[in-house]
């Protein structure tokens, strides 16, 4: 058992390195789709969500893969794997001109499970005899961390082309290097040497709305077509951070006074669909700086309360298995998409692609409504029962 001291800083060591891997994320994303268009033979739109399903797909084997590393050899292990594979993936995947060898090296996101490894650590920090209501209240505030990183790392990335180099390989390699000098000091001298883990497992079941991957591909594809330079990507990525910290901060607590968890996931959902209707006939910039930050709003919301409720509702000895589950099926998710539309997405028409993301959304309505009754209290605005109690 940890004592309160040891508790704070395993808690303060987790934010930050969840903080600093998504940052670096959102870095190596925002440049990637430039990226793209250097390789040969030049891929068209259809071939560049292949390479982005073909990520998504390893992510989604790997996820199987790093809840056996967390339930069996601990997550710190799993952490430093991760951490080292993907800070190799970063400095590489832009030196890349072959666009064989890019898909190749995009199965490398086998590894890129850092939020499933947290959500874990969480539970293994919390203890078995630990409050579920303290468990959810630390998994609510990994948004905080979360929403600075969408702001962070399109900004760096800019700050790198713009004052240190403008090539975008060297900018893409720093950010791998950056991750390994900071993430990885972190997890080998801050984080528990793991016990002996039981390798006696049930997979629980855990319902998980279809809309939160949906947003990547989308935002991606529509971000490509529209913009001509990483400057404006970087503009849409830091109104998106932005608008991610206000909406976490400020507008979901005070959503989360007046309404149940089912009524606002319901809400978001809800918000979702309209956006994807709207963006389907975006063809302007300025709007799509509207659309978008309207959607990234519902999918905090849904997202930060999605995991929230799960993961409570989850046996604490299986938290890697059901971390990772709800990661795949969002993972799965993101896979699915450039399969169903991409093939039908013509030069710049994106309609078919926001239709169906809209669809899949407004499936996702009365599987919340029905399946989602267990969702009555935000565990996190309840009162914590000390180990000491």
């Amino acid at each position: 058992m940890f004592g309160k001291k040891e508790k704070e800083r395993l808690k303060w060591s987790l934010l930050i390195i969840y903080g600093l891997t998504n940052t670096f994320e959102q870095w190596c994303r925002i440049l990637l789709p430039f990226t793209q268009w250097q390789l040969e033979p030049r891929p068209s739109l259809f071939d560049s969500l292949i390479l982005n399903c073909i990520g998504n797909t390893s992510m989604v084997l790997g996820s199987f893969f790093i809840a056996q590393l967390i339930d069996t050899i601990g997550g710190k292990p799993a952490a430093i794997i991760s951490t080292i594979v993907i800070g190799l993936y970063q400095i590489v995947i832009s030196n890349i001109h072959n666009y064989y060898f890019f898909g190749l090296c995009e199965t490398l996101l086998f590894f890129n499970h850092m939020p499933t490894i947290v959500e874990a650590l969480i539970g293994q920090l919390i203890g078995e005899d630990g409050d579920d209501k303290e468990r959810s209240r630390i998994l609510m505030r990994l948004i905080i961390p979360a929403s600075i990183a969408f702001a962070a790392g399109p900004y760096l990335a800019v700050q790198a082309l713009y004052l240190i180099t403008p090539s975008l390989a060297l900018s893409q390699s720093l950010c791998g290097v950056l991750n390994l000098l900071t993430v990885l000091p972190i997890v080998i001298f801050a984080l528990p040497t793991p016990n002996q883990q039981s390798k006696k497992f049930q997979i629980p079941t855990i319902v998980s709305a279809p809309y939160n991957a949906y947003d990547q591909v989308l935002r991606t594809q529509l971000s490509t077509q529209m913009l001509t330079n990483p400057g404006d990507m970087a503009k849409l990525g830091l109104l998106l951070g932005i608008f991610t910290i206000v909406s976490n901060i400020f507008i979901l607590p005070r959503l989360q006074q007046r309404f149940g968890p089912q009524t606002l996931l319901l809400g978001a959902l809800t918000i979702l669909f309209c956006c994807y209707i709207y963006l389907s006939w975006v063809h302007e910039y300025m709007y799509l700086l509207f659309g978008l930050p309207l959607q990234i709003m519902g999918v905090c919301v849904a997202n930060g309360l999605l995991t929230a409720q799960l993961m409570g509702e989850v046996p604490r000895v299986h938290m890697g298995k059901a971390a990772a589950l709800n990661r795949i099926a969002q993972l799965a998710a993101t896979s699915m998409t450039p399969l169903i539309a991409g093939h039908y997405i013509d030069g710049s028409e994106t309609a078919i692609l926001c239709y169906t993301s809209a669809g899949i959304t407004l499936l996702g309505i009365p599987l919340i409504f029905y399946k989602g009754k267990f969702m009555r209290h935000h565990f996190s605005n309840l009162p914590i029962r000390t180990h000491e109690e």
